[in-house]
């Protein structure tokens, strides 16, 4: 069978939708929970040194802004 995606605009919408699959006319299928981005996808992606210097310029870089001038 075909599978499309509809909009329901409000609960009427839905009620009449259960009472179609009650009738074995369609049948509900929830959609799928797709998530944005792992959270840990890009993990490992520089050395652990690199990532130390990185950090090390980063404290540097915020000390001068904490400067008074």
């Amino acid at each position: 069978m075909n599978i499309i995606q509809v909009e329901i605009l409000s609960e009427q919408g839905l009620k009449l939708l259960r009472q179609l699959e009650k009738l074995n006319i369609l049948r509900l299928i929830q959609p799928e929970r797709k998530s944005k981005m792992p959270k840990r996808k890009w993990a490992g992606s520089i050395s652990k040194t690199s990532a130390e210097r990185m950090l090390e310029e980063l404290e540097k870089g915020r000390d001068e802004w904490e400067r008074t001038i």
